[in-house]
């Protein structure tokens, strides 16, 4: 009997990791040397990228990012 084929994304990163910024519509200077942690791993987006919820130390809230957009630390 076959098995319906559900696809799992492959999150590259985990959750406490860090990961630093490198693609994003909101790329300013400073935030390309910010340090974030990844917090959740989200499902994966529209386009099938997995997607991740990350923080950094600096800022009150929580930036919702998509794999191509962060590189480890």
């Amino acid at each position: 009997m076959n098995q319906p084929h559900t696809h799992q994304p492959t999150h590259k990163f985990q959750v406490g990791q860090a990961v630093r910024i490198v693609r994003s519509t909101d790329l300013r200077e400073a935030m390309k040397r910010e340090q974030f942690r990844v917090l959740k791993l989200l499902p994966e987006n529209p386009l099938g990228e997995p997607s991740y919820r990350v923080k950094s130390d600096h800022e009150q809230f929580e930036r919702l990012v998509g794999e191509k957009e962060i590189a480890p630390v």
